[in-house]
């Protein structure tokens, strides 16, 4: 084998191994005015990925003691994407609620998380698991708007 051919086939072991590695996706934290950790999550190019952690809003807030917050990304489709938010029982697992976010894409993280707004039907259970209410949500605009709410 000579020179240029061993250095052809380096290169290209080099480039094969390089696109099969996956890069690891940058996580991002978005802070609120008290230097807190308000979510977490992996933000790659203009949207996150995967899952958004939410935590306290306030040191002392006893909802979030109770609770896990987090929203799952579900897709994403042309300056958008959308995640579905659950809250369930830290101890018991049980869902508390659950609705559907759409985030507007950006490359700076934090006015992707800024910009949620909530659409579609966003459901609240009771301890038993049982349904308790539902309150429907539209987008106009920049602004969500609640247009109706069920009781069980």
């Amino acid at each position: 084998m000579n020179c240029q051919t061993r250095f052809l086939l380096l290169i290209f072991s080099i480039f094969l191994m390089k696109s099969c590695i996956k890069e690891s996706d940058m996580s991002y934290s978005i802070y609120d005015k008290n230097g807190f950790i308000k979510a977490d999550g992996k933000f790659k190019a203009d949207q996150f990925i995967d899952t958004i952690y939410v935590y306290k809003e306030k040191d002392n807030d006893i909802y979030d003691d109770h609770f896990d917050v987090f929203i799952i990304i579900d897709s994403s489709k042309n300056n958008y994407f959308y995640g579905t938010e659950i809250v369930e029982e830290k101890k018991t697992h049980k869902l508390f609620s659950k609705g559907l976010y759409r985030f507007k894409k950006s490359s700076n993280p934090q006015k992707c998380y800024q910009s949620k707004l909530k659409t579609g039907y966003f459901e609240f259970h009771n301890i038993d698991g049982s349904l308790h209410s539902k309150e429907l949500y539209q987008i106009k605009g920049d602004s969500s708007y609640k247009i109706t709410s069920i009781r069980k």
